[in-house]
C-alpha cells in the first residue's frame, strides 16, 4: 500500500529514496567485502555512509525488546521518523558518527547528544 494516493507524496518519495539507498547498500557489500571501502568511489562511499545512517536510526528502541537492549521503548510518530530519514538522505547528520542515530527515537535526538557530549562533529 505504499503509494502517494495511501500515504502522501511526501512518505512515498522518502521510503523510495530510503529503499533506494539501503538497495544500493546491498549490491555494494560484496566488493567492500572483497577490497574495502577505501576501493568505492566518492558517490558510493556516500552511499554506503548514508544507508548505514539509515539502519542506524531505524533500529529505534521499542518497548516489547526493552528486556533484551536495556534500551527503553520509545514510541516515535511517522512524521518523525519520515523527517529523520529524509534529513540523513539530505546528508545534515554526515558529520555525526553512525552510533549518534543507534537507539534513538526523534532524529534531533542525535543531536542532543552531539551538544551533551560537548562537541562540534557536523562543522
Amino acid at each position: 500500500m505504499l503509494a502517494p494516493a495511501v500515504v502522501g507524496e511526501r512518505h512515498y518519495r522518502v521510503a523510495q529514496q530510503v529503499r533506494r539507498t539501503l538497495a544500493e547498500y546491498e549490491e555494494l557489500k560484496d566488493i567492500i567485502a572483497m577490497l574495502g571501502l577505501e576501493e568505492l568511489s566518492q558517490s558510493d562511499r556516500q552511499v554506503v555512509h548514508r544507508a548505514r545512517r539509515l539502519e542506524r536510526f531505524l533500529t529505534q528502541p521499542f518497548a516489547t525488546t526493552e528486556q533484551f537492549t536495556g534500551h527503553a521503548g520509545r514510541v516515535v510518530e511517522l512524521a518523525d521518523a519520515i523527517d529523520g530519514c529524509e534529513r540523513i538522505l539530505n546528508d545534515e547528520f554526515a558529520g555525526y558518527p553512525e552510533s549518534d542515530l543507534y537507539m534513538i527515537g526523534k532524529i534531533g535526538e542525535a543531536g542532543a547528544k552531539k551538544v551533551k557530549a560537548g562537541e562540534n562533529r557536523c562543522g
